[in-house]
């Protein structure tokens, strides 16, 4: 009876290794064929292809540049050199008559532990100056999906970024695109820019307090640099960290430290004022759009480029929590306080996480999703000495003042 019984549940298990093996080999050969795709497009663009774009940046630090999409519809698009695919919103995707492709085979899991299946969307002709795009595959961002208000713009994701060379001079505020099979083209742009082999996965950085850290390189991320629990551990026996917690949604909420003021060299140079922070629910080390702002780069085949700034030239880009204590960010649809420094200003102000926001400073700014998610209100934040806020909690209205401390860490 015991052998029949272990023989039924070797079958049963048998059976279930063959299909997870069947699944796993035909995601291998889904993304060997999205991968193929995406290469595809841009076949139209010629080896001697050379073209000049100013650089555009939001107050978030995130890089664009403008694109036409269809021959009709003008739209800036921000880089991500690790969102596998590009991306959009459901409705961006309608008003560009994207066609329907397929629906991604493996689950996604977002920031806000959020699991979904992706669906998959081909838009036809992607114009940058002279260049040609043709079958950019988008992955669409429902409403219900927590990356949804903070995607204002679409996005240009790995599969199309790493077929393109693309040259990022922020001294003359320029981005450079080009064929990257052109070695003679590749030797021009990167004269005087050092390589980092594969540095776009695992870029090699220092810092006396952290010692070697190996971060990836990732354009979409609105940080300077973000460590894991490792380095953590290591930092905050060397420097007292400015800690705030973050309200994520409903129930789920991160405890996340700050170190300012670190030099950090790469490729050996020297990037100083770096602001390191550790985000428990990430807890991987990530140089992110700050951080690649400090530097001109160069993204080609994988390998990333770097060229120190001309002195003066750093920009003015901050990372950090607000030195008066708080972030306003969207939950729900709705504009919320989603951070608040420990025994910060707001905080002893009485501002709570989750408070629902009517207005600021009686509405002398624009406290709405799209004012969020470009980073204005935040930059407004950043900059003001003092802050009113009408908020709304558990249906009763209430007004808060915020007044900045003398001493602060607003770097």
């Amino acid at each position: 009876m015991i052998k029949k019984y272990f023989r039924y549940l070797f079958r049963i298990l048998l059976i279930l290794f063959i299909c997870v093996l069947i699944y796993l080999v035909y995601i291998i050969f889904w993304l060997r064929y999205f991968n193929a795709e995406q290469s595809k497009a841009v076949e139209n663009i010629s080896v001697d292809f050379h073209q000049t774009f100013p650089i555009i940046r939001d107050p978030n630090g995130c890089f664009g540049v403008v694109a036409t999409i269809n021959g009709q519809y003008t739209d800036t698009l921000l880089f991500d050199t690790q969102a596998s695919t590009s991306l959009a919103k459901q409705e961006t995707l309608d008003r560009y008559k994207a066609e329907y492709w397929k629906q991604k085979p493996m689950p996604t899991f977002n920031f806000y532990k959020q699991v979904y299946f992706s669906k998959l969307y081909k838009v036809n002709d992607i114009t940058l100056g002279d260049g040609k795009l043709e079958g950019v595959i988008f992955t669409s961002v429902p409403k219900d999906n927590g990356m949804y208000n903070a995607l204002y713009r679409p996005v240009l994701g790995r599969a199309i970024m790493e077929n393109i060379g693309w040259k990022f001079d922020l001294d003359s505020n320029e981005i450079v695109m080009f064929a990257p099979d052109n070695e003679q083209l590749l030797q021009h742009e990167s004269k005087e820019f050092t390589l980092a082999k594969e540095g776009v996965n695992d870029l090699q950085l220092y810092s006396e307090q952290t010692d070697t850290l190996n971060v990836m390189f990732d354009l979409g991320s609105n940080y300077d640099i973000i460590i894991d629990k490792t380095v953590y551990e290591k930092l905050r026996k060397r420097q007292t960290p400015r800690m705030y917690t973050n309200y994520r949604r409903e129930g789920l909420t991160d405890t996340i430290a700050e170190f300012h003021d670190i030099t950090v060299f790469c490729n050996g140079i020297a990037i100083p004022d770096c602001t390191l922070s550790y985000i428990p629910s990430i807890d991987r080390n990530v140089a992110g759009n700050i951080f690649a702002g400090k530097i001109n780069f160069i993204l080609a085949n994988g390998d990333l480029y770097i060229k120190k700034r001309t002195d003066g030239a750093l920009q003015p880009i901050k990372d950090g929590l607000p030195s008066l204590g708080l972030r306003l960010n969207v939950r729900n649809n709705t504009i919320c306080v989603t951070a608040l420094e420990i025994n910060g200003q707001a905080e002893k102000a009485g501002l709570m996480l989750g408070d629902k926001v009517i207005a600021v400073d009686k509405g002398a700014i624009e406290s709405d999703i799209m004012s969020v998610s470009s980073g204005r209100l935040e930059s407004y934040i950043r900059q003001a000495e003092s802050l009113t806020l009408e908020i709304e909690r558990n249906g009763e209205k209430k007004i808060f003042s915020v007044i900045k401390r003398k001493q602060n860490n607003d770097s």
